[in-house]
């Protein structure tokens, strides 16, 4: 399996993991609780993840672009360009990894309360 490939698999797990905790989240009583917090602070959780879920994916595809066009032997992309924007791919994957590892962890604790 090539790196590219691991990559876009690895994404799509992990997309499909937030969607699924994306579906937790749509219940009536979150939807309750996140309707009284996003009114108070003005900012929709849910959106604000979604957008950086973008940004991460945005980040991804145009490391694949440029992988691409380096491999067809485009002139004005050149392995610099291209090694930088896969390392930035990377960090923008983990940095997610590392979000959605404390967003599980937070649920736990918010769901083993005791009231």
């Amino acid at each position: 399996m090539r790196t590219s490939e691991f990559a876009t698999d690895n994404i799509q797990r992990v997309l499909e993991q937030i969607r699924a905790a994306s579906s937790l989240t749509s219940s009536a009583e979150v939807g309750e609780v996140n309707s009284a917090a996003s009114g108070s602070s003005g900012t929709d959780f849910g959106n604000v993840l979604r957008a950086a879920v973008q940004q991460v994916s945005d980040v991804q595809q145009a490391a694949t672009a440029k992988q691409q066009e380096f491999q067809i032997g485009e002139s004005n992309v050149s392995l610099e360009e291209v090694m930088i924007s896969l390392q930035k791919a990377n960090l923008a994957f983990q940095g997610m990894i590392q979000v959605r590892n404390r967003l599980v962890e937070a649920y736990r604790e918010v769901a083993n309360l005791q009231l």
